[in-house]
């Protein structure tokens, strides 16, 4: 039997010490702010950086001289551009009413002079005409880039001919890609400017845009116009033809009549006129339609007149709403004067009326006419009476209609020459208000300098990019061989304690 211990707890065994110490886990991570970024590695990492600027130094100099220079090179080949720009202010036109139908009201909107503008500058006609006048062909050796001219002092060799028409398609292409258009509908603003290669044919080329802008907005608006006008013509002479044939035909239905009539009363036994009647007649109808063509010319004169007076009235009325408005040199107000001067004055066409019914009236005199008829407003149905105060055929149907239709041809006639008329003032208001539609705000002038490249800009960046290229080539020339030359390496990388360091002297 074994003898009984002492009573109490039982020893613990003690623990065997190793011999070398245990590797402590690195504290749990809770996801602060504090362990989201490694302030040691970043530390470390700068100092590696910094140590390895310092150990390749030579090497980032050169990287640093060299793409610095590079950078300072590419802004001297590089092309240079300048940058010419012309801005005109565009007004609307309230002058040219509808020529169809006068008294109808035109919209605001109707008259845009911004309107298309873009297109009209862009298209290829209006291009081909800028190369034209800016003389861009016969210049076409100046756009030559610097590259292209070393390369042909190094290879002496010119470039290949090209045709007139093929550098005229050249220039199109590139006025397309360098020409710039602005159009501002709320302002009533248009801006044209261009980047290219030679100061003068920019210029030259904004001034040759500018001008051939107002010279198809001025054929556009007064090309309308003229066309009306042209139509217009036409239709007048349509019309006055209408009025002869119409004439014609009633004095043909007239003798139709007389003649049958004649031929009943031969019949019946009765006696036959005189001859010296039958000259009387015919005399009694060439006054009537004389009378009736002095009446046709003044209804027209009147119609002009009243037209042209009560223009005056409208363009009066505005003149004293527009001075409450704007100053004495407003250009609406100048537009609107103008226009006064010009309806004071006779039209051509009012002239012309008005020549044509002295001449009308003068003939009546002279083949016997009584002047107090020309003030009784006698009816085209005198024409039908009968021979010696006999009885009259004006009641015939026929002579009604034939006489009808007279009227209203000349009715039409008349309303024809009033919008003619009306039309060639407008025109001729037109003209002179085109300067006060377009005015430039901001002329083109030559460029002192070239907009484009930023040399100062070019230089900087490649300096910047020097320097960073030449840091980054010294820390890759550590990292590409493979050598621990940092101390935070070996405890990072193979986790050992650095016993000692030693510098080197």
């Amino acid at each position: 039997m074994s003898a009984p211990g002492p009573s109490g707890p039982r020893p613990q065994p003690q623990p065997v010490p190793h011999p070398h110490p245990m590797f402590v886990p690195e504290r749990p991570e809770t996801y602060a702010p504090a362990d989201l970024i490694d302030w040691g590695m970043l530390i470390d990492s700068v100092g590696y950086l910094k140590n390895s600027i310092l150990r390749h130094w030579f090497l980032a100099l050169v990287v640093t001289a060299l793409v610095s220079a590079m950078g300072v090179g590419v802004s001297k080949i590089m092309p240079r551009k300048y940058h010419v720009e012309t801005r005109m202010l565009t007004q609307r036109n309230f002058i040219i009413a509808s020529l169809a139908n006068p008294g109808r009201s035109i919209p605001v909107d109707a008259d845009q002079p911004t309107r298309a503008a873009w297109e009209m500058i862009m298209k290829y006609d209006s291009l081909k005409t800028i190369v034209h006048n800016a003389k861009l062909v016969e210049y076409w050796e100046l756009m030559r880039s610097p590259i292209s001219r070393l390369k042909e002092k190094v290879t002496k060799k010119p470039p290949a001919p090209m045709e007139d028409k093929a550098k005229e398609d050249a220039l199109i292409a590139m006025l397309e890609q360098a020409l710039i258009v602005g159009v501002e509908g709320g302002s009533g603003t248009v801006t044209i400017g261009v980047d290219w290669a030679d100061p003068q044919l920019a210029l030259n080329i904004v001034e040759a845009a500018q001008k051939n802008f107002l010279d198809m907005r001025q054929a556009a608006e007064m090309g309308a116009v003229q066309e009306a006008i042209t139509i217009l013509e036409k239709q007048v002479v349509e019309e006055a033809e209408g009025v002869k044939k119409a004439v014609a035909d009633w004095e043909a239905t007239v003798k139709r009549l007389e003649l049958k009539r004649r031929k009943e009363e031969e019949k019946s036994g009765k006696k036959s006129l005189p001859a010296a009647n039958g000259g009387l007649i015919n005399t009694d109808h060439m006054l009537a339609q004389m009378r009736f063509m002095i009446q046709t010319k003044r209804r027209a004169i009147s119609d002009v007149e009243e037209f042209r007076a009560r223009r005056l009235t409208e363009l009066r009325n505005q003149l004293s709403e527009a001075r409450v408005m704007y100053s004495p040199q407003h250009p609406q107000i100048t537009d609107i004067e103008q226009r006064i001067v010009a309806l004071t004055e006779d039209s051509p066409q009012l002239v012309a009326l008005r020549s044509e019914l002295t001449e009308l009236i003068n003939e009546y005199m002279r083949n016997g006419g009584n002047p107090a008829e020309l003030e009784s407003g006698l009816s085209m149905t005198g024409l039908a009476a009968g021979p010696m105060g006999g009885p009259s055929i004006g009641d015939n149907p026929e002579v009604s209609v034939a006489t009808d239709r007279i009227r209203m041809l000349v009715a039409r006639y008349g309303e024809k020459m009033r919008r003619l008329d009306q039309s060639r003032t407008e025109l001729e208001i037109s003209r002179a208000s085109m300067k006060h539609r377009f005015s430039v705000l901001a002329p083109p002038t030559f460029p002192e300098k070239p907009s484009k490249p930023k040399v100062q800009l070019i230089i900087a960046a490649g300096v910047v990019g020097g320097i960073a290229l030449g840091i980054f080539a010294a820390v890759a020339l550590d990292i590409i061989r493979r050598r621990i030359l940092e101390r935070w390496q070996v405890e990072r990388l193979l986790k050992l304690p650095v016993l000692a360091q030693l510098e080197r002297r």
